[in-house]
């Protein structure tokens, strides 16, 4: 007993060992955890000792390892959390600051920045009505603007959801993220994409 009560507050890759379960399993003591997702578990110390549970679960979710790759000024340090269908990523940008960030935003360049950027543009603009209709900066619309070197779908505004496995069509528009659809084609995601931006960029297009 005093060997397991040494245990608490021990860390094995993301789980913390917070109290002793009274139980045991093939003579290992069982633990119950908190893992860094925020999620509790309870497993036999035997496991953490030998590194073959690390985690609650959320180690072991299908996807896509962006750990080191870089979008804009940010690079990926690791898996953060899952949050219902959405993996967060977490990130640190070029001027230090540590952010958490949905992977749909960093692979279809909707988040570039922990927000560092925004800001240094709207500091270096003498005047922050230049090139804006109702707050809307036209230069952000434009069809011809050039695309994220991370977008592999090359439609703006479309990605592919692995674990739904459905095309999802998107814009953003006056600094709101719009969802325009989860679709089985990507033909389809790109016509709800071309609707959506007619709809929400069509008059200011025609500025």
């Amino acid at each position: 007993m005093d060997a397991t009560k040494n245990e608490i507050v021990k860390r094995y890759g993301r789980l913390v060992v917070l109290s002793y379960t009274g139980r045991k399993y093939h003579s290992s003591p069982i633990v119950r955890c908190r893992c860094d997702c925020g999620k509790e578990i309870e497993t036999n110390l035997n496991k953490l000792h030998t590194g073959h549970t690390k985690s609650c679960g959320c180690l072991k979710i299908r996807h896509k390892d962006l750990t080191r790759q870089r979008f804009g000024r940010l690079t990926v340090l690791g898996f953060a959390y899952k949050q219902g269908q959405k993996n967060y990523w977490k990130c640190q940008c070029d001027c230090g600051n540590v952010c958490y960030v949905w992977t749909a935003w960093l692979t279809d360049g909707t988040t570039v920045s922990c927000g560092c950027k925004n800001d240094e543009n709207r500091a270096n603009l003498q005047n922050l009505d230049r090139g804006r209709i109702d707050g809307t900066m036209l230069c952000e619309i434009k069809e011809n603007r050039k695309l994220n070197r991370n977008n592999t779908s090359r439609i703006r505004g479309v990605h592919f959801d692995k674990e739904r496995k459905r095309w999802v069509a998107q814009l953003t528009f006056q600094r709101k993220n719009h969802l325009l659809g989860r679709f089985k084609t990507k033909r389809e995601a790109i016509a709800a994409r071309k609707a959506g931006e007619k709809q929400y960029y069509g008059k200011y297009r025609k500025k």
